[in-house]
């Protein structure tokens, strides 16, 4: 029997399904918002339904890699290091408080140099991590701007709007 399993149910299994039930309600509701008028490809609802799939492509491989774990009973669970995961929750956060006041290019680009720094780029030095976010803020921008015809925000003087 694996850890953190009794009777045959793995505990580990109970928060993805739980991000499954949540992401489901979230894609039935992004599914049934209808645009104003006629859109094209990017509707209300476009960037809600791909965060659904990606939730449920992350979670399928979380849920393969618990059903492959070789763990037994003897063996003392790691512990989760979940300093990451709120680092990007606070991050994220802050992202969404300041897109409108700073725009999208100055938000963004300090949004994924944060994001880089997490998830580990800060070894390959100060220089590289400025040019990949660049290229990364850049690269978004294009495909938001300029093929979906998305308007994002740029710099807004007026911060009364902030608070």
């Amino acid at each position: 029997m694996k850890s953190g399993s009794s009777g045959g149910w793995d505990r580990r299994l109970i928060l993805p399904f739980v991000l499954f039930v949540i992401t489901s309600i979230y894609l039935a509701t992004a599914l049934q918002i209808t645009a104003q008028f006629d859109e094209g490809l990017v509707g209300p609802s476009f960037v809600p339904v791909v965060a659904s799939i990606l939730m449920y492509v992350a979670l399928a491989f979380i849920v393969l890699g618990i059903r492959n774990d070789t763990d037994t009973d003897t063996a003392k669970p790691a512990k989760p290091d979940l300093a990451a995961p709120i680092k990007v929750v606070v991050v994220t956060a802050i992202y969404i408080l300041a897109f409108k006041p700073l725009g999208y290019p100055v938000s963004t680009f300090l949004y994924v140099y944060a994001l880089l720094y997490i998830f580990g780029l800060e070894d390959t030095g100060h220089i590289k991590r400025l040019v990949y976010t660049a290229a990364i803020t850049a690269v978004f921008y294009a495909l938001f701007a300029v093929i979906f015809q998305v308007r994002l925000p740029l710099f807004d003087t007026d911060f009364r709007g902030m608070f």
